[in-house]
């Protein structure tokens, strides 16, 4: 089993994804995407590579989020079992 750790940015990407929901529905609904979201790539904790290696960012690897407009990037560290979310950005932007 892996350790799942949010990166510094991706947890601002949370939180910019939050609140833009927020705003747009509701605090309840914003929270429960960011639930949806949390609880799709906490699962990375048993299989990390079930993941796509990135063409974009060098050394990562692209996570899809299950029915929501985010792609995940993360960085996976063997020697310490670890994964490392990088960030979360909505499927329309472009990154880097």
């Amino acid at each position: 089993m892996y350790k799942v750790i949010y990166e510094p940015l991706a947890e601002d990407d949370l939180v910019e994804i939050l609140v833009y929901y927020a705003e747009q529905s509701g605090f309840e609904f914003g929270e429960s995407i960011l639930e949806r979201i949390k609880a799709h790539v906490d699962r990375l904790e048993f299989f990390p590579y079930r993941t796509l290696e990135s063409p974009r960012v060098p050394e990562s690897r692209e996570f899809i989020i299950e029915k929501l407009p985010y792609k995940a990037f993360i960085y996976v560290n063997e020697d310490a079992k670890t994964v490392y979310v990088l960030r979360i950005l909505h499927t329309s932007r472009n990154y880097p």
